[in-house]
Formats: structure tokens, C-alpha cells, sequence
């Protein structure tokens, strides 16, 4: 049963790069506004067969007002998953949607092969979610930021890091400073899930990993955003959609006041995840950011050999 139940994981996967090498056979990358619309609706179509019905995955915009009555948008979301069953849409037609902050779970952005510049434009797609905390009356506000892509240029995990560290240093207009990103998750954190807000939550790429953020506060004070790569290990089948499924199960439907307890209530389905097969690289696959060069006396479970530097 162990081979049937890991390549059953792994199906999904080949089905995603399979439809895609098919159309790059076909046309290869001249249209690549039909190409990056069938990718968005080749994981809208997986995800809205598996997720809890619930759940709606569409695309389109979130939206709100500030105290002012001054219009909070989001950017174009690529994917869209929100509760339509507590919640109603303010605009929708077939997939397309115009949701409020608090129908949202999670938005993800979907590429077709990640570059730096790919990888920090789809950070940036996402970012300003953190401006929605300031609709009124507003509590809690958790929204899951993901990036999913199929292929990727980059060197795992090292690039990715690097491509991470330059996007949130990057002092652009409009973008929060790395000091207002730890300020303003220090105000909320732990007691606040809006913390989680300041930077994206995780990267899916299929048959290469994932990389996923966590938040750690400590007694001096300190907030640090934690990377953690996790990859296929070699010769494993290719269990990065599963993985990336799980993810947002474990977010979108635990309990309010217990997150990461979906499984809890599945002990059969979490049973079967335990098949699952991602390793965290043997060097450099942790990213503590903002980096000091006293992060050992304070992360002292860390080994140095796990630690990525920006060189």
C-alpha cells in the first residue's frame, strides 16, 4: 500500500506538468497571456475538486474602506479562496469575484517558471494585503499569502533566499520598510494573527519544494521571520501539490483559536499524510531574517550549517 498511496500523491502533480508541457509542445511560449490563464485555471480547477466545499476558488480583487471611507484594493489575485458560506461576495460573475477582507483565506500566485524577478513580482502581487487591517472594527485578519509555480530557474533553496532578502530589503515606494514589517508584526504577535501578515507565508514549486515562513518572537524584544526550505528528497516521487494542499487545509480550516488542528478531527486522512516525502536540506536551508551576526546565542537550536547568510 505504501508505493499505491505515494504515487497517488505524486498524480497530481505529473497531471499539473504534464497539461503544461503539452501546451508548450503545442504553442511553447508565445501567448503568454493564454498560457498564463490556463495555468491559473489548471490549479483553480484541482483545488476546487479537493478543498472543503465551503470554500469558493476564484480570481479577482479584495475590498474594503479605511476609517476615512477611503477605498482599500488589493491587486489582481491570481487565486482567490474564501468562505462563501459565512460570507457574501460584493461583486461576482462565474469565477471572477470582489470579496471583503474577512471572506478571505488565502490568495496565491501562480507562475509558470520562477526567476527572481518572477519570484519577487509575485511576492508584490500580494503585499499590500497588509494595508486591510485598517478597516474598521476589523479583528484577526489572516490571509494566507502563497506562490505557486510549476517549473523554476533558481537554485534551491539558495536563491530563493537570496531573491527573498533583496525583495524585503528592497526600499521601494510604497513597499513597508523591514522596520515597519517587525514593528508592526511585533504590535500583533502572537496574540493577533494579523502579524502574519508582513511576508508571504510559503513557496510551492513543483518537482523541486517548498519554503515556508513561521514568526518568532523572544524575551529581548526580537522578531524574526524564519524560512524554512523543505525538498524532494532524491529519487522520492514528486509530492509538492499534496504538500501544498495539505498547507492550506491545516490554515484554511482549523479552528479559529487552534490553528494547524484540521488534522485532528481527520485522524485518518492526516494518517495517510504521513506518506508525504519533503527533507530539509542537509546545508543552508533556514533563513532568519532580519539577519544579526548574534543569531546563534539567540536561535541556539540552530546549527550553523542549516543557516543561510546573504553574502
Amino acid at each position: 500500500m505504501k508505493n499505491e498511496i505515494s504515487s497517488f500523491f505524486s498524480s497530481h502533480s505529473h497531471e499539473l506538468k504534464s497539461k503544461m508541457k503539452r501546451l508548450d509542445f503545442l504553442i511553447g511560449r508565445d501567448h503568454w497571456l493564454s498560457v498564463g490563464n490556463y495555468k491559473e485555471e489548471l490549479l483553480r480547477s484541482l483545488l476546487k475538486q479537493l478543498l472543503p466545499k465551503k470554500y469558493e476558488v476564484s480570481s479577482g480583487f479584495i475590498l474594503s474602506l479605511d476609517n476615512n471611507g477611503n477605498e482599500i484594493k488589493s491587486k489582481q489575485q491570481d487565486i482567490i479562496i474564501w468562505d462563501s458560506n459565512e460570507y457574501a461576495a460584493i461583486f461576482r460573475d462565474g469565477d471572477f469575484v470582489i470579496v471583503p477582507p474577512e471572506a478571505c483565506k488565502a490568495v496565491i500566485e501562480i507562475k509558470s517558471t520562477l526567476t527572481s524577478q518572477t519570484l519577487k513580482k509575485a511576492m508584490s502581487a500580494s503585499d499590500g494585503i497588509v494595508d486591510f487591517v485598517r478597516t474598521p472594527y476589523i479583528q484577526n485578519l489572516n490571509i494566507a499569502r502563497y506562490i505557486f509555480a510549476y517549473d523554476s530557474s533558481l537554485s534551491f533553496p539558495k536563491n530563493y533566499f537570496d531573491t527573498i532578502y533583496d525583495f524585503y530589503e528592497n526600499d521601494v515606494d510604497g513597499q513597508l520598510s523591514i522596520e515597519q514589517r517587525v514593528e508592526f508584526t511585533k504590535e500583533r504577535w502572537p496574540q493577533d494573527k494579523s502579524a502574519k501578515l508582513a511576508s508571504i507565508d510559503g513557496i510551492f514549486v513543483l518537482g523541486v519544494g517548498a519554503i515556508l515562513r513561521e514568526i518568532r518572537g523572544y524575551s529581548d524584544d526580537r522578531v524574526k521571520f524564519i524560512f524554512e526550505a523543505l525538498e524532494l528528497s532524491s529519487g522520492e516521487e514528486d509530492h509538492v501539490y499534496t504538500f501544498f494542499e495539505h498547507t492550506l487545509n491545516t490554515v484554511i480550516n482549523s479552528p479559529s483559536n487552534s490553528p494547524g488542528l484540521y488534522y485532528a478531527k481527520q485522524p485518518g486522512l492526516f494518517s495517510m499524510m504521513q506518506k508525504v516525502t519533503l527533507s530539509r536540506p542537509k546545508y543552508g536551508g533556514t533563513m532568519v531574517y532580519p539577519y544579526s551576526d548574534d543569531i546563534l546565542s539567540v536561535y541556539k537550536e540552530m546549527l550553523i550549517d542549516n543557516l543561510y547568510k546573504k553574502m
